[in-house]
């Protein structure tokens, strides 16, 4: 496994994908960007989690459900 950083986050295809699919469609879930990007379950669910490890994207809860779009940077 390769070490993930701000600068190389975002070079792996898949992930690029899914963090194009969050930015164009802020509050998505897992099942909707698995079904729009053709990228599989284990495959979505992993890169979201590196995603918002790297803190670009944010994960809000509704429910049950996670639902994603791009974080911003707090300002100081």
């Amino acid at each position: 496994m390769r070490w993930v950083f701000d600068s190389n986050v975002l070079k792996n295809e898949s992930r690029a994908a899914i963090y194009k699919y969050i930015k164009e469609n802020p509050g998505a879930y897992p099942l909707e960007i698995i079904r729009e990007t053709n990228i599989g379950r284990g495959t979505v669910l992993y890169h979201l989690d590196i995603l918002l490890y790297a803190g670009k994207v944010a994960c809000l809860k509704d429910g049950r459900i996670k639902k994603y779009r791009t974080a911003q940077k707090a300002v100081v």
